[in-house]
């Protein structure tokens, strides 16, 4: 049976606040560029008060970007929060293996991202990442055909512990093509949050039940 995992991408509070409320996002995941976006430095005095409020509103995974040089400070901030739940991105580059590695040695969840290619994902599941972030949206961006290379990683690490995460996406119509993959874990914009559930069919036929249950209930009152 399958089960689908979405998480929101972002680092606004209060965008975090309202998708968790909808009660089908299970976790947020964040990145330094979504960190500019929010300036969260307004809100929060380091990194750590930022992710701690998220981990105290969230229940499930919190995902966070290490950079691929110089993250011991960075890590640092964390190290107190409760990293069961704080999930370590690390992009997918060569300098980020030894990061890796280091990391799994001291027990931590690791996600690599900015995957774009299925050798990519085989190299991180063969370093027991957690999970790998394929971008799909910015696959279809660059011309990549991005519904059959999640199809292949998918398949290629049917056997690893490593879940594989379609990120970056963007619209709609992305997120009904990856539905057919069977992919479980998906990370998905604020904007599009509160459309999935939507559809003008779905709003007509609702107002044409409610118009015909106000009937029926006129009829009984007569």
């Amino acid at each position: 049976m399958i089960s689908m995992n979405l998480y929101v991408d972002s680092a606004k509070i209060d965008e975090i606040k309202k998708s968790l409320s909808l009660g089908y996002v299970h976790g947020i995941t964040t990145n330094p560029t979504l960190l500019k976006k929010a300036e969260v430095w307004k809100e929060s005095n380091n990194l750590r008060s930022f992710y701690s409020k998220i981990l105290d509103l969230c229940d499930g995974e919190v995902f966070v970007q290490i950079p691929s040089q110089k993250f011991e400070p960075i890590l640092g901030e964390l190290e107190s929060l409760d990293m069961s739940r704080l999930i370590i991105k690390i992009p997918s580059v060569s300098s980020s293996v030894e990061i890796a590695k280091n990391l799994v040695d001291r027990g931590y969840g690791i996600c690599a991202t900015a995957v774009y290619t299925p050798s990519q994902a085989i190299v991180w599941a063969s370093l027991d990442a957690n999970y790998v972030a394929v971008y799909f949206n910015r696959m279809e961006v660059f011309g990549i055909n991005a519904l059959e290379n999640v199809k292949t990683i998918l398949n290629v690490l049917s056997k690893s512990k490593t879940k594989v995460i379609a990120a970056s996406v963007k619209t709609l119509d992305q997120m009904n093509l990856l539905v057919s993959t069977g992919v479980e874990y998906i990370t998905i914009g604020y904007d599009l949050i509160e459309k999935l559930i939507e559809s003008d069919n779905s709003q007509r036929d609702t107002k044409n039940f409610d118009e015909d249950m106000s009937e029926v209930m006129n009829n009984f009152s007569k």
